[in-house]
């Protein structure tokens, strides 16, 4: 950790995430398998993710590599879409797996989801921080995924975990469909990705630096990313909301270019665009970056192109895959976030104060109404 940047909580969590990778990796590949035991001889079609927050942001980001693992289609709901607009009627319902996320196990949604699911036969699956949470009643597998604390809390360890136990649930699939799938292999690459983090962290950290005074005084911030980058642009949408406070939006290119070229004001809009060398929406991302340059928005490159050079700004970060890219890319919007907050000195969440102090409990997403058709 460069001493010279400036100290700031989110930049500490970043910094805690190698460690947390290598310590925890080869735990939940390990651990997962056996707690979904009873999921051999299932007949499996199809499944299903959900969550809020930076839950999503994990189903968004880890939804390619388990698609490719499993060999089975992978869809990503909103938890709203899940609980209340499922078709009751659909045959396929008895042959998914729902995978739904939330680390308090409190989310009203989330356990409204588990619950309508479980109630129409089809297989639940809960990950979650905290084990005497309502979850446990709500669906027929619960897998842990609490990280240690650090002194102050903030999403992102959890995040980190969450990513794993995602990753774990698609390996002991595909594992039961294929015996001679190797897990040892993802275990390899999550190590070695945990190593080349750790390594990049410092010149990750001095390059998103250097954006962030290009951008601390931006009106609005976006991220743009495709595929399994979307995971990390709809990370920094909700951390630069929630705890910066200011406007931020995620898109992906294609409808970037079909709508929010079209932005008032591009040249105080700070954005992040993610540009993996081996996505297959590279060339649309490139595309995507011409228009960015021409409409004069600040705009940073988030990229694992060694030789990438301009015309934008960059931070390079290691070696991307399917598998790694939700557990790299997601330290440079953090960073950001972090930088923002300490220019503009604001307390992260509002620290909970005036009109937000209601949502210190947590109300607006736990003490809500459950409703299961």
């Amino acid at each position: 950790m460069n001493p010279q940047l400036p100290q700031n909580e989110i930049r500490k969590h970043i910094y805690s995430i190698p460690p947390l990778l290598l310590a925890e990796s080869e735990n939940m590949l390990k651990k997962v398998p056996k707690i979904l035991s009873g999921l051999a001889g299932e007949h499996i079609q199809s499944i299903l993710f959900t969550g809020c927050g930076y839950s999503y942001a994990a189903c968004l980001a880890i939804k390619n590599a388990f698609q490719r693992i499993t060999k089975l289609p992978v869809q990503v709901l909103p938890a709203i879409e899940v609980s209340r607009f499922t078709d009751l009627g659909n045959p396929g319902l008895s042959s998914t797996l729902l995978i739904a996320i939330s680390y308090s196990g409190e989310v009203s949604r989330i356990n409204e989801a588990l619950a309508l699911y479980q109630k129409h036969s089809a297989l639940t699956v809960g990950i979650t921080g905290n084990l005497a949470s309502k979850m446990r009643e709500y669906c027929r597998f619960l897998i842990p995924v609490s990280a240690p604390p650090m002194e102050r809390a903030l999403p992102l360890r959890g995040f980190v975990m969450t990513y794993l136990a995602l990753l774990s649930i698609g390996c002991t699939l595909a594992k039961m469909g294929n015996p001679a799938f190797s897990v040892s292999e993802i275990t390899s690459e999550i190590m070695r990705c945990a190593e080349d983090l750790e390594t990049a962290l410092p010149y990750m950290d001095e390059e998103t630096y250097a954006f962030t005074t290009y951008v601390r005084e931006a009106v609005a911030f976006e991220f743009i990313g495709a595929g399994y980058e979307r995971g990390a642009a709809f990370l920094g949408k909700i951390e630069m909301m929630g705890q910066t406070g200011a406007i931020a939006v995620d898109e992906d290119p294609e409808q970037w270019l079909h709508c929010n070229f079209f932005m008032a004001g591009p040249e105080n809009i700070g954005t992040m665009l993610f540009l993996a060398s081996g996505s297959p929406a590279l060339s649309r991302g490139e595309e995507a970056l011409t228009y960015l340059l021409h409409l004069g928005r600040p705009v940073c490159v988030v990229t694992d192109s060694i030789g990438y050079t301009g015309p934008a700004m960059a931070v390079h970060v290691p070696r991307l895959s399917d598998v790694t890219a939700g557990l790299v890319e997601m330290a440079v919007p953090s960073l950001l976030t972090g930088y923002i907050c300490e220019m503009r000195d604001e307390t992260y969440s509002r620290g909970f104060r005036d009109q937000w102090a209601i949502f210190q409990d947590g109300r607006g997403t736990t003490k809500s109404k459950i409703i299961v058709q």
